[in-house]
């Protein structure tokens, strides 16, 4: 629809100048000897010329103005994951979507516009017929936010959500539709009542284990259906079975417990599975994959403390929270001797660390300081130190050679619960943080304050400050955590006292940063080095057929500085059939970071091997396993989860449907007051006095008022 109108500065200054331009007119020619037409020709002639030329003078403007009906968009969300091809009462879900769609067909192209969306991994935009159902995962939280991110780019007003509310990636979708920018409606698909199926749920088992030590696994069992009946569970290392047990089905969810001792040392891959039954639901469900790190023997972890202190409860918490560690402990009791007696420097000198807690300290002899240190001295068994209020300045500068800092005055303040950890540029790098990175910024926020003394530390010139004092919002130069690798062996220092606070932290991130810098350290300490400056891992040990197979790479040199132009090659054998596939590494945004992938792999289990070279130069290789499986998590929960697809429709403003009642969608959306269409108007505005064919006009009058006079004898 178009409109037009005309517009001046003045309308009233417009009418005069229509009257003066007039009277001009009418008085230049009321006494020339001309014929009446001809007075009137060049009168009017004089009349519009003037009356145009003055108007100009008032910024005229003829504006056109367009206004459209843009009608409501709506986006179509369809779950586009394995679950969808799940048959209930013999139909498939991805069946009865498809034909609620078809049939309605003239009743969405009633309401607007629409755009069509699929979902599984990741949202993306499609078609009806590009539909495959063959996602391994469904991610409803990530598809809900990525819909409202476009809400505006694609001018969106509402989603019709198609799914059977599992949800196998991802956090929690009700959480995502609290923040949704529209309503959302739900289609539920799928039946609620739970197929007849038997289910490996989930196996419980440790991630590290010692070769020739007994270790508990278990796996979680459910059944729907099958009560009273019996079934062989088996635990097989491969082809291998190691354990047989029968289980009488008598609830939903029963757990099965084997004691697994580990044979051989490396990561070895392990597969519980549950025997089939006439009549189930899916059998690809019945069985579970796992991994665990199987190491030569426990680190041996010698535990140097001063006094009874509850740093030293704290930091046995730790140790014993991992299993792969064998801490050895000596408690200080008197001035000259340890609560477990006599410490042999020949026992314990197989040790692969030391933990030196609030020693050596004033009460300590020194004699006792002495033997302490003169075992340390002889070995090269790296040592991370932990001061506490015990501690001595004097005694600590004779443990100069097992400290990352360097020790000034040997009296100082103390500032008793104001400091505060403040994590350096090295300590976001440092290898005990990484697998906490993407928390380490709120923990630490979280952490309760420790105590500080003030001995004037100094960061060793071949040290990494990890931590730093901050004092309220203010972070000091002095420092709270330094590593070093010296020539002899590698230390850490901690000069943080009463951290022993975060072990008790409310906030389980807290307690863990607690145990992660503790233990991150010691593995950092007794680590192989030319091991840990190549690192290679897949995301994920079990993979499934259909996902993407992605590794991560870290390189560093010889004074561990990220390496960024190195080759990185990556080959994959599958064990049984020899396959080989292979792909080079891609740098990353970080340095010394790399990615690389495979789009699919057959299912089967796998060893990989990467070499990192610069020129003709090889910096490092490394190997591992994974494995490719053809199960999927979509076949794990078969029954459709209303309560999910409710709660997203109550909280997002929208209603909820099941194929039943899905014809209401229509009148109700229709009545949503953001669904409307809206009414929206362009005006285009011309300037009439930068318009060159108004002033050739004004010219044209003229130009004929005087031709016409010439002709006329007129002056």
């Amino acid at each position: 629809m178009f409109g037009f109108s005309f517009s001046v500065s003045n309308s009233w200054a417009l009418a005069l100048f229509a009257a003066l331009s007039a009277l001009l007119a009418i008085y230049t020619y009321r006494a020339s000897l001309l014929s009446p037409p001809l007075k009137v020709f060049l009168a009017s002639l004089r009349g519009v010329a003037v009356f145009l030329t003055c108007a100009l003078l008032l910024d005229p403007a003829l504006s056109s103005v367009e206004k459209r009906i843009d009608l409501p968009t709506l986006a179509l969300a369809i779950d586009d994951s394995e679950s969808l091809t799940i048959k209930d009462n013999g139909i498939a879900r991805d069946s009865v979507l498809r034909e609620l769609l078809s049939d309605n067909r003239d009743n969405f192209t009633s309401l607007g516009k629409s755009l069509m969306f699929s979902f599984g991994k990741r949202l993306r935009e499609t078609s009806l017929d590009s539909l495959t159902f063959k996602d391994k995962e469904s991610n409803l939280s990530d598809a809900l936010q990525s819909l409202s991110r476009l809400k505006e780019t694609k001018k969106l007003n509402a989603v019709l959500l198609f799914s059977d509310g599992q949800f196998t990636a991802g956090e929690n979708p009700i959480y995502a539709a609290d923040g949704a920018l529209l309503p959302i409606y739900t289609v539920m698909l799928g039946d609620t009542v739970s197929k007849r199926d038997i289910v490996a749920r989930r196996v419980v088992a440790p991630e590290v284990a010692v070769v020739g030590t007994k270790v508990p696994v278990s796996v979680v069992v459910s059944q729907t259906g099958f009560r009273g009946s019996r079934v062989e569970v088996i635990l097989r290392d491969g082809a291998d079975i190691l354990e047989r047990k029968l289980l009488d089905l008598t609830d939903i969810e029963q757990r099965v417990a084997f004691d697994l001792t580990p044979k051989a040392v490396g990561e070895a891959k392990y597969l519980i599975s549950v025997s089939t039954l006439d009549g189930e639901f899916s059998t690809r469900n019945n069985a579970l994959a796992f991994f665990i790190n199987v190491q030569k023997q426990k680190k041996k972890v010698l535990v140097i403390t001063g006094l009874p202190d509850p740093e030293i409860s704290a930091v046995k918490n730790a140790l014993l929270s991992n299993p792969s560690l064998n801490a050895v402990f000596f408690t200080q009791r008197s001035p000259t001797e340890f609560f477990e007696g006599a410490f042999s420097a020949d026992v314990h000198k197989d040790a692969d660390a030391c933990i030196l807690v609030g020693f050596p300290n004033t009460p300590a002899s020194e004699s006792l300081s002495q033997q302490v240190l003169s075992f340390l001295s002889s070995t090269n068994i790296p040592v991370l130190s932990l001061l506490t209020f015990q501690s001595s300045a004097a005694r600590l500068k004779q443990y100069d050679a097992l400290l990352a800092v360097k020790i000034g005055r040997t009296q100082g303040e103390v500032l008793d619960n104001l400091a505060f950890i403040a994590l350096g540029t090295a300590g976001a790098q440092f290898a005990a943080f990484r697998p906490m990175s993407a928390t380490l910024d709120n923990t630490l926020k979280l952490a309760p304050p420790v105590s500080y003394l003030e001995f004037d530390f100094q960061p060793k010139p071949a040290a990494s400050v990890l931590w730093r004092l901050r004092v309220g919002n203010r972070v000091t130069e002095k420092l709270l955590f330094a590593a070093a690798k010296l020539p002899a062996r590698k230390v850490a220092t901690i000069t943080a006292i009463q951290l022993w606070h975060l072990s008790l932290s409310p906030d389980n991130d807290v307690r863990d940063f607690y145990r992660q810098t503790l233990l991150g350290t010691l593995d950092w300490l007794v680590a192989d080095e030319d091991t840990r400056r190549f690192k290679v891992e897949p995301t994920s040990k079990l993979f499934d057929e259909s996902s993407r197979i992605s590794f991560n790479a870290t390189l560093q040199d010889e004074l561990l500085r990220p390496i960024s132009s190195a080759r990185i090659s990556l080959k994959v054998r599958e064990k049984k059939s020899g396959h080989e596939f292979s792909t080079e590494f891609e740098a990353g945004s970080e340095a010394g970071l790399y990615a690389a992938s495979f789009e699919r792999l057959p299912s089967g289990d796998y060893a990989f091997s990467a070499e990192a070279r610069e020129g003709e130069r090889t910096l490092g290789t490394a190997s591992g396993t994974f494995s490719v499986s053809e199960t999927s998590t979509e076949f794990r929960l078969t029954e459709a989860n209303p309560d999910v697809m409710r709660e997203i429709a109550r909280r997002s403003g929208g209603k909820f449907y099941t194929e039943k009642d899905f014809a209401n969608f229509f009148d109700d959306i229709k009545r949503d007051a953001a669904f409307q269409p809206t009414e929206t108007s362009a005006t285009t505005r011309i300037e009439l006095a930068n318009i060159s064919v108004l002033l050739i006009i004004i010219i044209t009058l003229l130009a004929i008022e005087w031709l016409t006079r010439k002709l006329n004898a007129l002056p």
